[in-house]
């Protein structure tokens, strides 16, 4: 189990899918707790799609997670992030509604179906990588930084490190439910993080450096640090690449979900809000877009039926077409 963020980077040079096996439950699952976290999804649904909204655009700000989004060209345009991300968004309703410890069951396929492509990416990006030094002179390789293990032929791509980011970032809000307008225990909490945990496994990750082996306090701990140390210094400044996938994810989000109020100065407002940095000045449209959707989220679970609302509009929302 990984005591802090420097366990998690030990992971960086160990390949995001161990090869355990999908068809056998791990030892330490307690299946009534994992069916518990799937259960807390259900009546959170709202806050918790929120979350995962804004941790994907800060998620943004990480260099190693960003290079494989850019990298299989998905995430350039609104229409292309529209696709993209509300695929994830249904993959992500599946595996909460099914039971994806079933090998029979549509939501143990749509797990595989992801695990596998995190392996056909992965060997995609390296056999690129390792062509593109290969066949230049020293010194010529663009796409190369000036540390040879980011950049050079032993770099891992979807990595165990990477595998744990990207967990960090759907269970993220943990640090603070209520500023998503989640109401709910720490018994709750750890019952979800469980259900990362079996998420995790099936998705390749070993325990080392699965997150949500520990309890609540411990795995606050390590998502704490990914924020101060990662996420805060890179959405202040930002990588190269960040601006064109920030702009494709708002701008397809309002295409999709027809949410004009949804603009990138009003989302990044709350980013910086919910990490508590400074605000920046933005207009006072966007201001007032801003403040509006801290209070639909302050409602969401303290308005009788605003939360129940809400989670009948995200399900058919989801299970509608793509716009042209």
């Amino acid at each position: 189990m990984p005591r802090d963020l420097e366990d998690l980077h030990k992971g960086a040079t160990v390949p995001g899918d161990c090869g355990a096996p999908h068809d056998v439950m791990p030892p330490w699952m307690d299946y009534d707790r994992f069916n518990r976290g799937r259960e807390f999804f259900q009546r959170h649904i709202p806050g918790i799609f929120l979350s995962q909204y804004m941790a994907l655009l800060v998620g943004f700000s990480l260099s190693p997670l960003l290079d494989v989004l850019l990298y299989t060209g998905k995430s350039s345009s609104p229409e292309q992030a529209m696709k993209r991300y509300i695929s994830t968004a249904r993959r992500l309703m599946l595996w909460h509604d099914g039971d994806v410890w079933d090998v029979n069951s549509k939501a143990h396929a749509s797990v595989m179906t992801v695990r596998n492509m995190h392996g056909q990416v992965a060997r995609a990006i390296t056999k690129k990588r390792k062509g593109s030094i290969t066949g230049s002179e020293p010194g010529d390789n663009k796409d190369c930084k000036s540390d040879v293990k980011e950049c050079g032929s032993d770099r891992v791509f979807i990595s165990q490190y990477d595998m744990a980011l990207t967990q960090a970032g759907f269970i993220g809000f943990v640090l603070y439910p209520e500023k998503f307008g989640i109401l709910c225990t720490i018994a709750e909490l750890e019952d979800y993080i469980f259900f990362w945990r079996g998420i995790g496994y099936l998705l390749g990750m070993e325990d080392e450096y699965n997150m949500c082996s520990g309890n609540y306090a411990e795995t606050c701990r390590i998502i704490s640090q990914i924020e101060n140390e990662l996420i805060k210094p890179g959405f202040q400044n930002p990588p190269e690449g960040f601006d064109l996938a920030t702009t494709a994810f708002i701008e397809g989000m309002q295409l999709y979900l027809n949410a004009n109020h949804l603009t990138k100065d009003a989302m990044f407002s709350f980013a910086y809000d919910l990490m508590d940095l400074p605000l920046y000045k933005v207009s006072m449209g966007d201001w007032c877009r801003f403040i509006f959707v801290k209070c639909m989220v302050w409602l969401t679970e303290r308005l009788p039926g605003f939360n129940s609302f809400a989670t009948r509009g995200i399900s058919f929302v989801l299970k509608r077409e793509n716009p042209d």
